[in-house]
């Protein structure tokens, strides 16, 4: 009897703590981002244990371009991404650097509404002097070039391919180079690599999201098919992605510290400049919202510049808010 009793205590104690590693186990995703001080929001989630609480365990690397990030995502190599909303519309539309037949990635929060600068090299002093020279770009007709293109335009009438040509090298450590290999003499670079840049002698030409308006930059994004079958890992994600947005939008000293531990080169004073972009007018998405002028706004300027011209195209069909309506719900 005694012997039942304890073996009963025993299976007993054993699924308790099974139980127990159950709901201490974390669902691992990995997250593919660009360089940058946008992705403070991520970094934050990570080390102030936002992704944890959701019970997931992540991490996030850095991509050399649009290309190979879309490979990866589509392979399964990362769950979710952190990416030009102008990449999206271009890949879904068939108009990327690749072409997937079954490609679903689609946005489902913000990360910030076109916090980058239009660079260009010292002997560069103007929009005009862009003509007969070349530009730096991650992708012909994503990735922000549609943004750059319209800005030259709007501020000196010169038009791509006529005026100027495109010189189609990457993500921002590549347009960064060849602005100083002198391979092209402008480029959209995004925070801290413009600041950089200036101190470098590199002259700043302009901001886009002040000489667009509102703007969609960056988004968080994830495939269709993996949201449909993790939805639960979606919105955690969504949940502490909101939840890290909050933490660098109210806690100046912590969210310079997640800067700096990420971007070692900065000073004190570098970085509480750059957390002012970041919390200012065009820096990042309050509560990771999507801006919905914002998306409009880019698929303007797509169906201007994009392969397929014409009528802007319906938002829904690039976006779905319904795990960042959840996320704000709870």
């Amino acid at each position: 009897m005694l012997n039942r009793i304890a073996v009963a205590f025993l299976l007993a104690a054993g699924s308790i703590a099974g139980l127990q590693g159950g709901a201490l186990a974390q669902t691992e995703i990995k997250i593919s981002t660009f360089s940058g001080s946008t992705n403070v929001v991520t970094w934050a989630a990570i080390e102030k244990g936002f992704f944890e609480k959701e019970g997931l365990k992540a991490t996030a690397e850095r991509t050399n371009g649009s290309k190979e990030q879309q490979k990866d995502i589509m392979e399964g190599k990362y769950q979710f991404a952190s990416t030009s909303f102008d990449n999206i519309v271009a890949y879904t539309e068939g108009e990327g650097a690749d072409k997937f037949a079954d490609y679903d990635v689609v946005a489902i929060a913000g990360v910030h509404q076109g916090m980058t600068s239009v660079m260009a090299r010292p002997e560069i002093k103007s929009y005009q002097d862009i003509k007969g020279k070349a530009v730096a770009v991650d992708s012909a007709t994503s990735g922000y070039s549609t943004a750059l293109y319209q800005i030259i335009k709007d501020k000196s009438g010169l038009v791509q391919d006529k005026d100027y040509k495109m010189a189609v090298v990457g993500g921002t450590r590549d347009r960064v180079k060849a602005l100083k290999e002198k391979t092209a003499v402008a480029a959209i670079v995004s925070t801290p690599n413009d600041t950089e840049l200036m101190e470098q002698g590199f002259n700043r030409l302009g901001d886009v999201a002040v000489d667009l308006g509102a703007y969609q930059g960056s988004t968080f994004v994830v495939r269709k098919s993996y949201a449909k079958a993790n939805p639960k890992v979606v919105e955690g994600f969504v949940r502490a992605i909101v939840a890290s947005n909050d933490f660098v939008f109210s806690n100046k000293a912590g969210t310079i510290e997640v800067l700096k531990k990420n971007l070692p080169e900065l000073t004190d004073e570098g970085a509480a400049k750059i957390y002012d972009r970041l919390v200012g007018p065009g820096g990042l998405n309050k509560r990771a919202a999507l801006s919905v002028k914002g998306v409009d706004n880019v698929l303007k300027l797509r169906s201007v510049y994009g392969d397929s011209k014409g009528p802007a195209a319906d938002a829904k069909k690039y976006i779905d808010v319904s795990y960042h309506d959840k996320a704000v719900k709870k």
